[in-house]
């Protein structure tokens, strides 16, 4: 154990570990990481969906700090850290194991918040030089923001993750630059890790089984079953699956969606990390058989709707041939993007998402797990190939060329419907969303735009140059605040099921 006075001095935490904390007091505790599926779950109670995605995703915790401390001011000579997002900061020093192994710091907050951290390098352009790694070493600048005690507890439920700590703790991880299987991290890294790990599949999608993922492709003769009649087709978003992203919706809507649409109802399993919504559809129209015509309605979560819209027929020359949509309902979907997604706020993105699952998990352990697994492929990818083979994100850019052009089009035959959060975050969350120290994320992101934590309120319904746009109000459904609805939670809400009946009527 060291003491750290405050001081912003350089102490030695292990063998080639130390630390600069300016502005911090108290103490900081190296220790070994535990073995995974260990009963001892460690200071930050790590759970079984931690362990599955790290080993499924080839990482290895090396060394793990734990810091108990408070905020103090810095002395007058104290050095200055700020992060690349110009927050107050730490920084963390660990040995350089060479250019065939990866690294990056995990770091968890007194209240839960997750970051992803990279070395810092002279392409960063981060500041000050004097913390760039050289002679064997990697540096990393952390944010180091304490949270109040009462700023610690506003969230509620199991933690996905791991659970309220009260202290910080930084996991330094490892992996191989080449994996095994897929090959050197490179810009085609994320679509061989789909390919292997979410590959593309359109399967049934029973009330028996739509939270299952071990589902076979649909057959020929499962096709011409949902040709039958009108038919109702599941799309979910980002970093997810069908099973995962509309498990929360409970049985007995399930059920009664099966029985109004005759048993037709069917999921699009497809890449939303590698792809774009256009390469979506191709897959979608390479399954669905040359003889088979289909009538659909579709429920789409977050970028899923974005797929939806392709299918709907609002890129000129893109779409399934025999396909018809007839209604869509936008759950959460990014219809005119997503500041998140913007390339200088990918790294946001992928510690928002990364701190939802931890501070309010969207379902259970293997969803959890799978969708961190996910998350975890786009930082390897990030801390490589920068924001290349990303096409599946970048579609969601509000200033990219997917949504520029699916915004300028003709209006479809489609009927649209809406449903959207005004999400206020509480405690940890809302610190890290809300109150950084010198700069607000909500402003640079969301310009103080209303949103559900991943996409605008109004992106859903309004805005554009689209004749689909604005959707009727008598065809949205718009959680306000006090709802507590954020964009992972909408299908265990009792009132998104009354909107799909409401809505999907045959």
């Amino acid at each position: 154990m060291a003491n750290i006075d405050g001081s912003g001095s350089t102490i030695d935490l292990a063998p080639g570990y130390r630390l600069a904390a300016p502005g911090l007091a108290g103490t900081a505790t190296a220790r070994n990481p535990r073995r995974p599926g260990s009963t001892d779950r460690g200071p930050e109670l790590s759970t079984d969906a931690y362990d599955q995605a790290i080993a499924a995703t080839g990482l290895t915790e090396i060394m793990n700090i734990d810091l108990a401390v408070r905020q103090v001011p810095p002395p007058p000579q104290a050095p200055e850290f700020r992060t690349v997002q110009g927050e107050e900061g730490l920084v963390l020093e660990t040995p350089d194991l060479g250019p065939e192994v990866g690294q990056l710091v995990l770091a968890i907050d007194e209240g839960g918040v997750v970051s992803w951290n990279f070395p810092e390098s002279a392409d960063r352009k981060i500041e000050p030089p004097t913390v760039r790694g050289s002679g064997g070493t990697k540096k990393f600048m952390i944010r180091s923001y304490t949270p109040a005690q009462a700023e610690q507890a506003g969230e509620t439920g199991t933690r996905g993750i791991f659970g309220a700590v009260g202290r910080k703790i930084l996991k330094v991880l490892i992996y191989p630059v080449t994996d095994a299987v897929l090959g050197p991290v490179t810009e085609h890294f994320a679509a061989k890790w789909e390919t292997k790990n979410r590959p593309y599949k359109a399967r049934l999608f029973k009330p028996d089984d739509f939270r299952n993922s071990d589902v076979g492709e649909m057959t020929g003769d499962d096709w011409r079953t949902v040709a039958g009649d009108r038919a109702l087709l599941f799309v979910h978003g980002t970093f997810s699956t069908s099973h995962g992203g509309f498990g929360g919706l409970p049985d007995a809507t399930m059920a009664e969606l099966h029985r109004r649409y005759g048993g037709r109802v069917f999921a699009f399993n497809h890449h939303t990390l590698s792809s774009t919504p256009e390469e979506n559809v191709a897959e979608m129209a390479a399954r669905m058989p040359d003889d088979v015509s289909l009538d659909v309605d579709i429920v789409a979560h977050s970028r899923g709707g974005l797929v939806a819209r392709t299918l709907a027929g609002e890129l000129a020359g893109v779409g399934v041939p025999g396909l018809t949509v007839n209604r869509a309902v936008f759950v959460a979907t990014p219809n005119h993007g997503t500041a998140l997604a913007d390339a200088e706020n990918i790294v946001n993105f992928i510690d928002r998402y990364t701190s939802i699952l931890n501070v309010m998990p969207p379902g259970p352990l293997g969803v959890v797990s799978e969708i961190l697994e996910a998350i975890v492929t786009v930082v390897k990818v990030v801390g490589h190939a920068a924001l290349t083979g990303l096409g599946g994100l970048n579609s969601m850019d509000p200033g990219g060329d997917f949504l520029k052009r699916l915004n300028t089009g003709a209006a479809p035959a489609t009927e649209y419907f809406g449903m959207a959060a005004n999400y206020e975050p509480k405690g940890a969350l809302g610190s890290m969303i809300l109150k950084t120290v010198t700069d607000r994320v909500i402003d640079r992101v969301f310009a103080d735009a209303a949103n559900d934590l991943v996409v605008p309120t109004l992106g859903v319904s309004e805005g554009g140059a689209d004749l689909a746009f604005p959707i009727d109000p008598e065809r949205l459904l718009v959680y306000d605040q006090s709802r507590g609805v954020q964009h992972t939670s909408f299908f265990g809400v009792p009132d998104t099921s009354s909107k799909l009946l409401e809505w999907l009527t045959v």
